[in-house]
């Protein structure tokens, strides 16, 4: 017959494996939480230059962000068209208003997907808790 003081450490040690797995799960969802805020930022900050090449016209000089405060100086050829990657390497020409169109349409899926992210997230911090309370009277026991 098995020793029940066994057995309650069997349980407790299988609780607090499982707790840590919730916890390394929570650390990916909120890593994965951030990384769709800053999705939103650039994809904003995006809609903002579009917005702004509003005023410019053809032969304006323009600085053209690289990456990272790197800029190179540009000339506006057309302030109406812009290259835009449609995935697997097609670019196509959508014009100021499209572009818009398409960029408000990310911002709309990458929120509706942080608050899935979010909603998952608060259902596994109530499992998580419940699994502290769990293992917190079995050890009190």
């Amino acid at each position: 017959m098995a020793d029940p003081q066994e057995e309650k450490k069997k349980q407790l040690q299988q609780k607090y494996v499982e707790h840590q797995m919730m916890e390394q799960q929570l650390k990916q969802m909120q890593q994965q939480l951030e990384k769709l805020e800053s999705q939103v930022q650039e994809v904003e900050r995006v809609n903002e230059s579009v917005a702004e090449l509003a005023d410019a016209k053809e032969g304006d000089e323009i600085l053209v962000p690289v990456s990272g405060g790197i800029f190179f100086k540009a000339k506006v050829i057309d302030a109406n068209k812009f290259l835009v990657n449609v995935g697997a390497g097609v670019v196509v020409s959508k014009n100021k208003e499209d572009t818009k169109v398409l960029l408000n349409e990310q911002t709309v899926e990458i929120n509706k997907y942080k608050e899935q992210v979010s909603q998952h997230v608060a259902h596994q911090l109530e499992a998580h808790q419940q699994l502290e309370n769990e293992i917190k009277s079995m050890m009190e026991e």
